[in-house]
């Protein structure tokens, strides 16, 4: 089976004010299309940072990294992320912070079609009576659920999950994990979490 994501002998070298500082070195990594593989380790070990070379969001000092066979050069719809904080854009509803995604993946659809796919995943997640409230309004647990519909309402290839839960109780915990594998069994998109619990 060919492998989704390669990474190979991935290096992020970090300068700071008491000098270099490696955060990953020589990093292997492959991944098959369809698995759900999870980073384990504690605080400070580097998860994050190689979630963010697979996201695009930052560039290996050295190495390479390759999604479906292309090098990644950066971010792209292709990669659903899930953060740690939803990262929710406080002026705009649920619905309206799902929507931004939505309208720029799916922007040959029309409205009505947009709109089906945005209420579908906050319904699915769980937000369908509280999509039209601004995050403010929305417990910690609700905006992440918001986080969660955001990244799989993109359809993309495959889900980042950087320590989705890490801010929650462990009731809310327990029930988003359930609400994320039935997500993900649906159609078992390729995803990498990092995570520093065990559970």
């Amino acid at each position: 089976m060919k492998n989704f994501i390669e990474v190979q002998n991935a290096e992020m070298v970090f300068t700071t004010k008491k000098g270099r500082f490696h955060a990953l070195r020589e990093i292997d990594l492959s991944v098959a299309k369809g698995e759900f593989v999870t980073l384990i380790g504690h605080s400070g070990c580097g998860k994050s940072t190689l979630l963010n070379l697979v996201a695009g969001l930052t560039a290996p000092t050295a190495g390479y990294l390759f999604l479906s066979g292309r090098q990644i050069a950066g971010p792209g719809p292709d990669r659903g992320v899930v953060f740690q904080a939803p990262c929710l854009l406080p002026w705009l509803t649920a619905f309206e912070n799902v929507m931004l995604g939505v309208e720029q993946v799916y922007y040959t659809a029309d409205p009505e079609e947009r709109r089906q796919i945005v209420e579908y995943y906050l319904t699915v997640v769980g937000l369908g009576d509280a999509m039209h409230k601004k995050p403010a309004e929305l417990s910690q647990g609700m905006r992440q659920r918001c986080g969660i519909a955001r990244a799989f309402a993109l359809s993309p290839k495959m889900l980042l999950l950087d320590e989705p839960f890490g801010m929650l109780d462990s009731l809310t915990r327990a029930e988003l994990q359930q609400v994320l594998l039935d997500l993900w069994q649906k159609d078992q998109k390729t995803a990498l979490m990092v995570t520093h619990d065990v559970d």
